[in-house]
C-alpha cells in the first residue's frame, strides 16, 4: 500500500525534473517565444504522466485507487514548483 503511494508521489514529482530540462534547453526562447516553450513542456509532461500511468496499471500491480490520487498529488505539487520557476525565468 505505501508503495504504491510512494510510487505514485514519485512519478508525478518526476515531472518537474521534464519541466526544468525543458526550461534549461528553452531559456533562449523564453524571452521570445515563452508559449512555445510552455506547451512543448505541457505536452510533454502529459505524455509522461499517461505513459506512467498506463504503465503502472497495466504492469505492475499497483492499487489504482492508491496510485492515481497519490500520481495527481505529485504532479499538482510539480505544477506549483514549475509556474514558480517559469515565473522566475520570465523576470530574467
Amino acid at each position: 500500500m505505501m508503495n504504491t503511494i510512494l510510487t505514485g508521489l514519485i512519478i508525478g514529482l518526476a515531472t518537474a525534473v521534464v519541466s526544468e530540462s525543458v526550461l534549461h534547453f528553452g531559456k533562449p526562447l523564453i524571452g521570445k517565444e515563452f508559449f512555445k516553450v510552455f506547451l512543448i513542456g505541457a505536452v510533454l509532461r502529459a505524455v509522461w504522466v499517461l505513459f506512467a500511468l498506463f504503465w503502472c496499471l497495466t504492469q505492475t500491480q499497483a492499487d489504482a485507487r492508491l496510485f492515481v490520487p497519490a500520481l495527481l498529488c505529485g504532479y499538482l505539487a510539480a505544477q506549483v514548483f514549475e509556474g514558480c520557476r517559469y515565473k522566475r525565468a520570465l523576470e530574467y
